[in-house]
């Protein structure tokens, strides 16, 4: 597995933030897999399965979508859990982050171009995760769906106080809804996804 570090900066060419970068190339390829911290937010910069369309299980990757490693060794992501790694058992623990934040009160928007290089949010205040079809509430637990679900890009709630079986993902700070539809405000990391198991 790669190992992850930290760049102070990174060339954004004409993107406004990394939440906004959308590249088919990288001017400075040895940043692909660097991470940056920018305030209280944490972004690794990957590239995005080619094959992440609208033809899959999870459509296109959206805002808010929980982000996959489909390859780590060359920092590979989809929105699919069935293309993640470990695909021949549960994939729920491959969670690599989640594709970038919403706009306030907005509909999902596309996340980033499949085949591009683009940057997953791993640590900090994020707009909204999709929980599609389970409520949670401030405080729970934010976990990838179970196999056979139809929405994998999503993730589910475990109450608060319960010891969840996989790897989370983030900690719902409002209640599914708060924001938008069927979109749970969290608080991801704190830790370094890319150094899960």
């Amino acid at each position: 597995m790669p190992s992850g570090r930290i760049d102070q900066t990174f060339y954004l060419g004409p993107n406004s933030s990394p939440e906004a970068f959308n590249s088919t190339v990288l001017y400075k390829p040895g940043e692909l897999g660097g991470q940056i911290q920018l305030g209280s937010k944490a972004y690794q910069l990957v590239l995005l399965d080619s094959g992440a369309t609208a033809s899959t299980g999870a459509g296109v990757p959206l805002c808010g979508h929980t982000a996959f490693w489909k390859n780590r060794s060359t920092y590979t992501v989809t929105n699919d859990k069935a293309q993640a790694e470990n695909s021949a058992g549960d994939t729920r623990n491959s969670i690599a982050g989640a594709f970038n934040s919403l706009t306030l009160g907005a509909a999902a928007t596309a996340s980033a171009t499949p085949g591009n290089y683009c940057f997953i949010q791993q640590r900090g205040t994020h707009v909204g995760i999709l929980t599609n079809g389970t409520a949670a509430a401030a405080g729970d637990s934010l976990v990838a769906v179970a196999a056979g679900t139809s929405a994998t890009a999503a993730a589910v709630r475990v109450a608060a106080g319960t010891a969840p079986t996989n790897a989370v993902l983030g900690i719902a700070t409002a209640a599914t809804g708060a924001v938008t539809a069927n979109y749970t405000p969290a608080r991801l990391g704190g830790w370094d996804i890319v150094d899960q198991p």
